[in-house]
């Protein structure tokens, strides 16, 4: 597998030095092009397992079996469509630099079919099956059925299976379910990870979604960003736009949500989203017009483009540390928002890739009357309030 034992020893020692490393991927990313400095393949692959969630995974374990390192390496194939033998290297060497395979298991892991290919299809579930008598379009794919159209008559509750004709469902492919206007509530199967663009775009009478644990990724923005089993598009529709979903907490493991995933959902009121999301892309609750919780991820980066324009019932919203950019419109149009906490992590306010006429929070006669951003001194929060004459206020305000 091409696997060398200098690779296991040094991750293995960055692990034992620098244990934070494990928390902050900034300082991971660093320690790898330090050690791992003519390998970008590695550092890469290193990187992916570490942003997949594997490795913290890994972290409560005590040992490792077959099973699980091959869930490890379809989620890197599934999730960045690389090769299965990159996907492997990265899983192993992660696997033996944390001390959960011996020499032994990992050379009973080294079978004539590779770790690619389970043993057999029983010995790999790790959900339980759920089959349907709905009637679905689908496709077969090397990593498992895509549902292309659901292709039967709208009920109140629709289960989702994860088996069609004895094969796991992996993807529910873009537009499957869109105009399906008498469907109120939805249960999507364990097992399932990847929700296509559009996938429930115009199913105004959806109230109510249950999301698996195993779900990874919602739509997308970028073709070349996205998995490969739901092909490219060229218009991105939000996977849930213009439903009327009440409430939605999305599972720890989504680490992409795409473009206009929640926007025109008029009767949201509450979003809880996963704790490793980095960005809220362009219009994700735009027009989310009873929008009033929103639980944000703790390690979120960037809000993008009007992710929250028109929200119009949220008052208050307090930014988790790390937050860097909050682009154009993010908050334009939200009437009824008082404060807003900006921490000292953020660098940039109001950029992205607009047309330059819409405010990040508004124009001024749109805003609350009583409007602040809570700050604290001499963070580039507080400048920008000053430049664009917005009421600015202590943290413990």
């Amino acid at each position: 597998m091409g696997i060398s034992m200098e690779d296991y020893e040094i991750l293995k020692k960055i692990i034992q030095d620098y244990p934070d490393a494990l928390s902050e991927r900034k300082k991971l990313q660093a320690l790898f092009a330090d050690f791992f400095p003519q390998d970008r393949l590695k550092r890469n692959t290193l990187l992916m397992a570490f942003d997949d969630g594997i490795i913290n995974e890994m972290r409560g374990l005590t040992q490792i079996d077959q099973i699980a390192m091959h869930r490890f390496v379809r989620s890197m194939e599934q999730g960045y469509g690389i090769r299965t033998k990159n996907a492997e290297n990265a899983v192993y060497t992660w696997a033996r630099a944390m001390g959960l395979l011996s020499d032994q298991g990992t050379a009973c892991a080294r079978n004539d079919r590779g770790l690619g290919e389970p043993a057999s299809e029983a010995g790999t579930k790790e959900w339980e099956e759920v089959v349907s008598d709905s009637l679905y379009e689908f496709e077969e794919t090397s990593w498992g059925i895509k549902i292309l159209r659901f292709a039967d008559f709208d009920e109140n509750v629709v289960v989702i299976p994860n088996v069609i004709e004895g094969k796991k469902v992996i993807a529910i492919g873009n537009h499957a379910f869109k105009g399906c206007v008498g469907i109120e509530k939805i249960i999507i199967s364990e097992g399932i990870e990847i929700l296509g663009n559009g996938v429930f775009l115009n199913c105004k009478g959806l109230k109510e979604v249950v999301l698996p644990g195993t779900l990874k990724c919602i739509g997308t923005t970028d073709p070349t960003g996205c998995p490969a089993i739901l092909g490219s598009m060229t218009k991105f529709d939000g996977a849930f736009e213009y439903t009327s979903l009440e409430s939605i907490t999305i599972p720890d493991r989504v680490k992409s949500i795409g473009e206009h995933t929640f926007a025109g959902c008029g009767n949201l009121k509450k979003a809880v989203l996963p704790f490793r999301l980095k960005e809220i892309r362009k219009g994700t609750f735009q027009w989310c017009r009873s929008l009033e919780e929103v639980v944000f991820p703790r390690e979120l980066e960037v809000i993008r483009l009007s992710a929250f324009e028109g929200c119009e019932s949220v008052r208050n919203i307090d930014l988790p540390e790390g937050v860097t950019s909050i682009e154009e419109g993010a908050f334009a149009g939200c009437r009824s928002l008082e404060s807003i906490y900006i921490p000292d992590s953020v660098t940039e306010i109001g950029g992205g890739k607009g047309n330059g006429f819409l405010q990040t929070f508004g124009e001024y006669e749109e805003r609350h009357e009583k409007f602040t951003i809570l700050c604290n001194a001499g963070s580039y929060a507080m400048r920008y309030a000053r430049t664009q004459q917005i009421r600015c206020a202590n943290v413990q305000y």
